[in-house]
């Protein structure tokens, strides 16, 4: 075998070091905060779930007792984005594009996040039931949007009111006359006008 000097074709971009997978230190982060705060579901408690490598991103959901977020977090450091905390940002995903607000917490760190629920206590019954929203919100955000299939025929779109009828009463309104004082008082109701 004849070894050669010929560049390689790896992206070198592929090769930087990802930033560690931030889903126990959110998960020890959110535990902490929970122990201030008063209104918490009482059937669910702080979980990362499904934290994966996106794009340039580690990207998964936190459930806690008080809310549920989509979370971005740094994965290739050259490619973060730090922008002021409040701030957002837009990310196209399959399923479309989402508003992300920058987050930069002295316990959390600096992530992003997009609000999936808050609070929990009017559609999830427990735990169990809040992962498996987490596990499902994820799926959505990566199926593509629904296209219409090709030579689908678009149903017509019918006026609510005939373009006749409009014409006639924008001209009604315009021939009738009218003096300054009916102009600049109330119309009456039908009632005190029957009365």
């Amino acid at each position: 075998m004849i070894k050669t000097n010929a560049p390689t074709t790896q992206n070198p971009q592929s090769e930087e070091p990802w930033a560690p997978n931030p889903a126990q230190r959110l998960e020890r982060g959110f535990n902490r905060i929970s122990q201030g705060l008063p209104m918490l579901h009482p059937r669910v408690h702080v979980q990362a779930v499904g934290f994966h490598k996106w794009k340039y991103f580690w990207l998964g959901i936190i459930v806690t007792p008080w809310c549920m977020n989509v979370i971005l977090a740094k994965g290739q450091p050259s490619k973060w984005k730090s922008i002021p905390e409040g701030r957002r940002l837009h990310y196209p995903f399959p399923a479309g594009i989402y508003d992300f607000i920058s987050v930069k917490d002295r316990i959390l760190g600096e992530y992003q996040m997009c609000s999936l629920m808050s609070p929990l206590e009017e559609v999830v019954s427990d735990h169990d039931m809040a992962v498996e929203i987490a596990k499902a919100a994820l799926e959505e955000l990566m199926k593509p949007e629904q296209e219409p299939e090709l030579g689908e025929p678009i149903p017509a779109i019918q006026p609510e009111v005939d373009p006749e009828t409009i014409e006639k009463a924008v001209e009604t309104a315009i021939n009738r006359p009218i003096s300054r004082r009916s102009f600049l008082r109330p119309k009456a109701t039908q009632e005190e006008q029957e009365s």
